[in-house]
């Protein structure tokens, strides 16, 4: 008891949350830290290859500002994306069967007082079985939770990282040496219902979360200059809009041209000239 206390003393002068998560998580459990609640509560709202582990990363990368992963992502883990979180058989069981339960508790739970902001990823297609359905219920019946919607304008590009992240299982950059392939050929079949799919998602979630505070993102703003975005951001959460906290924690995909990096482009531009998706196809 003695060893923990001492610890705590050195947190308190030298040390923030993100250093010592799982020490500072106990501290509290044991109320040897005071917590408070009364932070923002917000998710990330989207869908894969639009920006969230950049916008996620420069969050957690200002001291007041907390952002889990895409906790709902997978039955078999807690997608929790943080140093100090683990998976133990009582957080799995109320993960399963309590997912509601779960988010108040350990996501929405006591952290220490400069932290003035606390979230997660979710995207459109998580937790849509019987078992998680609750989690959507609960995001939209709480409207003191705001909602940061990243969206990528330019869906080809969505679809053409996420088809280069599997060809070489690389989802996420934070070396800034993620090799990938020169080109890949896409079908335009493939292409046509991702567009679709991406739009009726943006449309249905914008409705489905239209009584909250919800703050539009635009990945294409974000990779040109991600500063006057995040003073937006970190204003609209209650953080301190101090740029000099936040820098990028991982790496932004080369923007080698569309006509290099699809082997079939030209054939893909004329089959979606005068239809909505063309301007996609504009370099």
């Amino acid at each position: 008891m003695k060893d923990i206390r001492s610890e705590i003393r050195n947190i308190r002068a030298n040390w923030g949350y993100k250093l010592q998560p799982l020490l500072v998580n106990k501290a509290l459990e044991h109320g040897f830290l005071r917590g408070r609640q009364d932070y923002t509560r917000f998710i990330i709202l989207g869908r894969s290859r639009t920006g969230s582990n950049f916008l996620r990363g420069l969050l957690n990368s200002h001291d007041q500002v907390l952002v889990f992963g895409e906790i709902f992502q997978n039955k078999n883990t807690i997608g929790w994306a943080m140093p100090g979180y683990s998976n133990n058989d009582r957080l799995m069981l109320e993960f399963h069967q309590e997912p509601v339960k779960f988010i108040e508790n350990r996501v929405y739970k006591k952290f220490p007082a400069n932290i003035r902001a606390v979230g997660f990823k979710i995207f459109y297609y998580h937790a849509h079985d019987d078992a998680w359905l609750p989690i959507w219920d609960y995001l939209r019946q709480h409207r003191e939770l705001k909602i940061l919607h990243i969206k990528r304008q330019n869906m080809l590009r969505t679809h053409l990282s996420r088809k280069l992240a599997t060809a070489t299982d690389t989802w996420v950059d934070t070396s800034g040496n993620a090799s990938r392939p020169k080109s890949v050929r896409l079908d335009y079949s493939e292409c046509l219902q991702d567009f679709e799919q991406t739009w009726d998602w943006q449309q249905e979630y914008a409705h489905f979360f239209a009584e909250h505070d919800l703050m539009e993102i635009v990945y294409e703003d974000l990779a040109t200059d991600y500063r006057p975005v995040m003073l937006n951001v970190l204003t609209f959460l209650g953080a301190e809009p101090n740029l000099d906290l936040i820098k990028p924690e991982t790496y932004k995909q080369a923007q080698t041209p569309l006509s290099t990096a699809i082997e079939n482009y030209q054939d893909l531009k004329t089959s979606f000239i005068n239809t909505r998706w063309a301007s996609f196809f504009e370099e």
